[in-house]
């Protein structure tokens, strides 16, 4: 029975690493790549989705 004993298979590990394409929670920043201004994250929206008060550009997840 070839391919049944353990550690013979593919893909029997469980991931984990990174965010999963999970969002981070409510609570934290959001942080302007371009200028570095921060504003608190807004429960329920991403912060890709809001533009930076000061320049204009999209913001990013603070970490």
């Amino acid at each position: 029975m070839a391919g049944r004993g353990a550690g013979m298979g593919r893909g029997a590990g469980r991931g984990g690493g990174g965010w999963g394409g999970m969002g981070r929670g409510p609570s934290g920043e959001c942080e302007c790549p371009n200028c570095g201004h921060r504003i608190p994250h807004q429960r329920g929206v991403p912060c890709r989705q809001m533009t930076c008060p000061k320049c204009g550009t999209p913001m990013v997840r603070a970490v």
